[in-house]
């Protein structure tokens, strides 16, 4: 486990929106906002700040094009959350 997830881990719960957003981008790759929104049914309201504060913490990048991408594999969220669920 890298240790930029398990700083994840301390920092976000799996029912918070940031950790869905964070998922989503790590599964679907490099996103647009309302893209996130559109597909996770959380209201952009929500994505966008939980994008910066993704940002600023360092578990996310912003690409060029304007999209977000997850700096964590989701492999390493799905083992985490395969460990945690037993």
């Amino acid at each position: 486990m890298s240790e930029l997830w398990k700083k994840a881990l301390k920092d976000l719960s799996p029912k918070t929106g940031q950790f869905k957003v964070l998922s989503y981008l790590a599964f679907k790759g490099p996103s647009q906002p309302n893209d996130i929104s559109n597909e996770t049914g959380i209201p952009s309201g929500s994505v966008r700040p939980a994008l910066r504060t993704l940002l600023n913490k360092g578990y996310v990048k912003q690409n060029d094009d304007g999209t977000y991408s997850s700096l964590i594999p989701f492999t390493e969220i799905i083992s985490h959350l395969y460990i945690v669920s037993k």
